[in-house]
């Protein structure tokens, strides 16, 4: 029984979590329109049933996960859609079980507040109607962090592997799941007992920082292959980037700024992760500042050490990659809510001891909380359906069609094509040249002078399919059509 909220016996907060989140995921999916990743992910792995893992690949280069969901959906009959929405479902609800799990070993006390905390969280459970492969990376990491805690009750070498096993398989989805490895090394060299101090750094980190060593050398010697995502992201650590991303910022600076230009990028970068963190994080900025402002602090950080550890290193990952591409989404951030619900949890137990009066109504407020999260009351993105639908029954797939709108597409029911994106002007290029008979642009609110544009390009609207918030699907052709290959304007005036 919890010591704030009395339960009945066979109701635990474990098995809450998991009950929970599929109920979240379902709820979220009844809307039934996909988004853009997941229609890449559907997509390859399509290709990955009809031609196998190496077709795949030229597709997506790290395509583990739509592999996954191309043999779950021979498995169970289900199209890929079907099968990608049912397996992340079944991921978030355990990696949800497993955080309250882990929680609950270490401070039984705060399994249920850490099992609200985990449901009602805007900034990790915003996602859910989306196709995603973070739910099987956020799965494989808390199983690792749980099998981890076991593991620091009974070291043995079996357990060790499996804890290292489960990142590596956390990295399919997302290679920077592997970093998480440095967190649960830093926590053993801190809190072991001196005396197994070293035995327990060999198990938790020895194979791993052989792995990495071996990783790096791969990387150094240039011998991963180009396009390889691991070396894509080791990249990121390249100082030459930074320096010349740097002297780009310096060219638009004032002349007495420019020799700042390096802090410049380095604390505008940084910046957006806690705007990011805070963005997301909505009312339980109160449970935050109750537990940082609380008597336990040291005592919660010393508790939930591996969760604190994982914070931080995760905080470095986001440091390196936003440093790099200036740019964070929303759920790049949300596993630092996953280590952070441990300590969340933790000062809303405070909150509801101080004030006990504060417990249902904080209950209330967190299950509003977890179905604002997943249902949204803002007009449906219909018009890539309607697109789709009209596509359909009026066009043929074709490589003569530029398609912008790769929703718009899926709704047809055509195959993927991997084209890389074109400019407006690059696409008013290929227009004179004669390349395209049909396009399908997204044409966003913030894009004005579109039909100027079209105009200019000599492109005749077809049908237009409007979104209330301004967001069109246009399917357009050339008002005078050219032959192939005909001659671009400017080669013709040469």
């Amino acid at each position: 029984m919890s010591p704030v909220f009395h339960m009945p016996r066979w109701l635990t907060p474990v098995g809450a979590a998991f009950a929970g989140s599929l109920l979240l995921s379902l709820v979220a999916r009844l809307p039934g329109l996909i988004n853009r990743d997941g229609i890449l992910y559907v997509n390859v792995a399509q290709v990955f049933i009809e031609a196998g893992f190496g077709a795949a690949q030229e597709v997506f280069s790290w395509p583990f996960f739509p592999a996954l969901i191309g043999i779950f959906s021979r498995i169970t009959g289900l199209d890929p859609e079907s099968a990608g929405y049912l397996l992340n479902a079944l991921f978030m609800a355990g990696a949800c079980a497993l955080l309250v799990a882990g929680c609950r070993r270490q401070q039984p006390e705060t399994a249920w507040m850490v099992c609200l905390t985990t449901l009602a969280l805007p900034g990790l459970n915003e996602y859910r109607n989306e196709l995603l492969r973070e739910y099987g990376c956020w799965f494989f990491t808390m199983l690792a962090f749980w099998l981890a805690i076991r593991w620091s009750e009974r070291p043995r070498w079996p357990a060790a592997l499996a804890v290292q096993a489960s990142l590596a398989i956390a990295a399919l989805f997302r290679p920077e799941a592997l970093a998480l490895l440095a967190a649960l090394i830093g926590w053993q060299a801190f809190t072991a007992p001196r005396g197994e101090r070293l035995r327990r750094l060999a198990m938790i980190g020895a194979p791993a920082l052989v792995g990495a060593a071996v990783l790096l050398i791969l990387y150094a010697t240039g011998s991963l292959a180009q396009g390889n995502r691991l070396a894509g992201d080791l990249g990121r650590l390249d100082l030459e980037r930074f320096n010349l991303k740097a002297q780009a910022i310096a060219a638009v600076l004032p002349e007495f700024a420019q020799k700042n230009a390096h802090t410049i990028l380095l604390v505008g970068s940084l910046a957006v992760i806690p705007v990011k963190f805070f963005g997301k994080i909505g009312i339980f900025l109160v449970p935050l500042l109750a537990f940082l402002t609380g008597r336990q602090v040291r005592q919660a950080l010393a508790v939930h050490a591996p969760f604190a550890w994982g914070f931080g290193v995760h905080l470095l990952v986001l440091a390196v990659f936003v440093t790099d591409l200036q740019f964070l989404a929303g759920r790049y951030v949300a596993p630092l809510y996953l280590m952070g619900a441990p300590f969340l949890g933790w000062g809303l137990l405070q909150l509801v001891r101080r004030i006990p009066h504060w417990r249902w109504p904080i209950l209330a407020t967190a299950i509003i909380l977890m179905f604002a999260n997943v249902v949204s009351l803002s007009p449906g993105k219909t018009h890539f359906v309607d697109a789709g639908k009209w596509l359909s029954a009026n066009a043929t797939d074709s490589p003569r069609v530029y398609i912008e709108s790769g929703r718009a597409a899926y709704y047809a029911g055509w195959k993927h094509r991997n084209r890389p994106p074109e400019t407006r002007n690059t696409l008013a290029e290929a227009l004179s040249r004669g390349e395209y008979d049909l396009l399908v642009l997204e044409v966003s609110r913030e894009e004005t002078g579109f039909e100027k544009w079209a105009e200019g390009a000599g492109l005749r609207i077809v049908q237009r399919f409007a979104h209330s918030g301004n967001d069109d699907v246009i399917v357009a052709e050339p008002a005078h059509p050219q032959p192939p290959n005909a001659p671009s304007s400017t080669e013709r005036s040469r």
